[in-house]
C-alpha cells in the first residue's frame, strides 16, 4: 500500500509541476506572437525611405491581420496629425494589453508548483512513504517552480524587446507631425505604462 501511495504522490507532483511549467511558457509565446514580423528590422529598413512612403511600405511588408498592418492602415487614413496621434495611441494601448495578458501566469505557476509539492510532501510524510519519496516530490515541485520562474523572466525580457521595437517602428512611421524635423532632445513616445 505504501508503494502505491508513494508512486501516486510522485506522479501527482510531477504532473502538477509539469502543468505549471506548461502554463507558464504560454506567456513568452504570446509575447512573441503579439506582432507579425521583426519590428526592429522593419523600422530600420523603413527609416531609409522617404516619410511619405513609409506607411504604404509598412502595409505592404506586414501580414494582413497583424498589429503593424493595422497601424499602417489607421495612420494612413488619419485626417490630420492629431488623428494620427490618437490612432497610434489607441493601437499602443491595444498592443500593451496583448503584451501584459498572462504576465502573472509564471509567478502564480511557480507558487502553485511549490505549494502543491509541499502539500504532497506533507501527505507523503504522514503516509510514511519514506524520505526518498519526499525528496522526489519536493524535487519535482522545485523543478516546476524554477521552470515557471524562467518563463516569467523570458516573458518579461521578450516584452521589453517588443516594446522597444514597437517604439522604434511608431517613431519611424509617424515621422515629423508638423513638417519640421524633431528636436533630438524630444522625449520618445513609450508603449508601456508609466510605472510608479
Amino acid at each position: 500500500m505504501r508503494a502505491v501511495l508513494a508512486l501516486l504522490f510522485i506522479a501527482l507532483s510531477i504532473a502538477a509541476s509539469g502543468a505549471c511549467a506548461a502554463v507558464s511558457w504560454k506567456h513568452p509565446a504570446q509575447v512573441a506572437r503579439a506582432t507579425g514580423v521583426d519590428l526592429m528590422a522593419l523600422a530600420r529598413s523603413l527609416r531609409a525611405l522617404p516619410v511619405e512612403a513609409r506607411l504604404a511600405e509598412l502595409a505592404r511588408r506586414s501580414p494582413p491581420e497583424s498589429w503593424e498592418h493595422r497601424l499602417a492602415h489607421e495612420l494612413a487614413s488619419a485626417a490630420d496629425p492629431r488623428a494620427k496621434i490618437a490612432a497610434a495611441n489607441d493601437l499602443l494601448v491595444e498592443i500593451e494589453q496583448r503584451l501584459d495578458v498572462g504576465a502573472g501566469w509564471p509567478r502564480a505557476s511557480a507558487r502553485l508548483s511549490a505549494l502543491s509539492s509541499l502539500l504532497l510532501a506533507t501527505l507523503s510524510f504522514l503516509a510514511q512513504a519514506g524520505p526518498s519519496v519526499i525528496v522526489l516530490v519536493l524535487g519535482a515541485g522545485a523543478a516546476g517552480a524554477i521552470a515557471s520562474a524562467a518563463a516569467g523572466r523570458a516573458g518579461r525580457a521578450g516584452a521589453s524587446r517588443k516594446r522597444e521595437a514597437i517604439d522604434a517602428l511608431v517613431d519611424v512611421v509617424m515621422g515629423p507631425l508638423d513638417g519640421a524635423p524633431r528636436a533630438p532632445s524630444a522625449a520618445p513616445r513609450r508603449s508601456r505604462r508609466a510605472r510608479p
